[in-house]
């Protein structure tokens, strides 16, 4: 019978770091990237980042009053999804950061790290904070926007995840972690969010 410690060796070995593959990608897609691009990756996780949150209230706010005026359908919907799942999404991040303490890949691999470019804001590595901002993002407007959008959005949360393991922020996993969180953050939101934008008009009414 296994012990609570090797049992969990065990769980993390193949969940977490994939029998070794975790690693191997990380550091594969790391050393693809020449050094004359790395501002490409720096770019994405710049626009990926959450400090970017407000300023994106501010454009579907923006673009909310222009759907008003144009008759159509207001985003308030999107927009609480957007504000209730980011907080639901950062909650549980902080949680699951301090509940796993897994340590960032300078940390865990040294030199042997190509780069890492990007100062981390925390001493533990999953999930990856871009990704699950990114993930509540595209999740948020996925129902306000066409297939058009809906593949940018994907394509958008896919860059800022691989910017994430390119700079040496994060390992795959982190990424993926981060983007599922956000994700199912932002749907777990959804009736809250039509509760929510339901009753904002009526009380700015009855004010």
């Amino acid at each position: 019978m296994q012990t609570p410690d090797a049992a969990t060796q065990w769980t993390r070995h193949w969940l977490y770091d994939w029998g070794g593959a975790n690693v191997d990608l990380f550091l594969t897609i790391q050393r693809a990237l020449p050094d004359g691009w790395i501002w490409l990756p720096e770019i994405l996780s710049l626009l990926g980042s959450y400090w970017g949150a407000p300023a994106v209230v501010v454009l579907m706010l923006v673009w909310r009053r222009m759907q008003v005026r144009e008759g159509s359908t207001p985003l308030d919907v999107t927009l609480c999804r957007f504000v209730l799942g980011l907080a639901l999404a950062f909650a549980g991040a902080a949680i699951f950061k301090a509940m796993f303490a897994l340590p960032r890949p300078f940390v865990v691999l040294g030199d042997a790290v190509y780069r890492a470019h990007s100062a981390p804001d925390s001493r533990y590595t999953m999930p990856s904070g871009h990704s699950v901002y990114v993930g509540v993002l595209a999740a948020a407007l996925w129902p306000a926007l066409g297939w058009a959008g809906r593949i940018g959005l994907l394509v958008f949360a896919a860059a800022v995840g691989w910017s994430r393991l390119v700079l040496g922020a994060h390992f795959p996993m982190d990424v993926i972690a981060g983007l599922a969180l956000g994700g199912s953050s932002a749907a777990a939101a959804d009736s809250w969010a039509q509760r929510l934008a339901r009753c904002v008009p009526m009380a700015w009414r009855r004010w």
